[in-house]
């Protein structure tokens, strides 16, 4: 609908929006040493879908019997959840995370760790170590292997 004479502006700042994606997507790719970029262009070229692509690059094979057979189930909202790991082979359900085995429908172990860090980020709550650059996850996890 126009007002005056003008447009409602939507379109422009979607555009706007999405050029400003494009150019940070450029430049993470930029930035990513060129062993990466070689891999997901590699991804990218085997790959059949985007499904089957987001599937190589962000679960990836199964780490128990090795099946490329694995997502991301839903979680309760009904949205895949982006850290749990799931083999439609062997049924092994593991944390993307920390690579840790999971029980259906069980939290990790490590989320409590970082709920508790004093690293997180106050605007995104979000831990800037991953959970494998992490020394307090790390000891957790090598105290459940023993």
């Amino acid at each position: 609908m126009k007002r005056n004479g003008k447009g409602s502006g939507r379109k422009e700042t979607g555009k706007v929006h999405a050029d400003q994606e494009t150019q940070e997507i450029k430049k993470l790719w930029e930035s990513m040493p060129e062993e990466a970029r070689d891999e997901l262009m590699r991804l990218a070229e085997e790959t059949d879908s985007e499904d089957d692509f987001v599937r190589a690059v962000f679960v990836g094979d199964c780490p128990r019997c090795s099946s490329a057979d694995t997502g991301m189930p839903d979680g309760p909202d009904g949205e895949e959840d982006l850290t749990v790991g799931v083999c439609g082979a062997c049924g092994y359900i593991w944390c993307l995370e920390c690579e840790r085995e999971l029980d259906a429908g069980a939290p990790c172990g490590h989320w409590a760790i970082c709920e508790s860090c004093d690293e997180l980020e106050d605007e995104s709550g979000i831990c800037s170590t991953s959970p494998d650059e992490c020394e307090v996850i790390q000891t957790w996890l090598s105290q459940k292997r023993s």
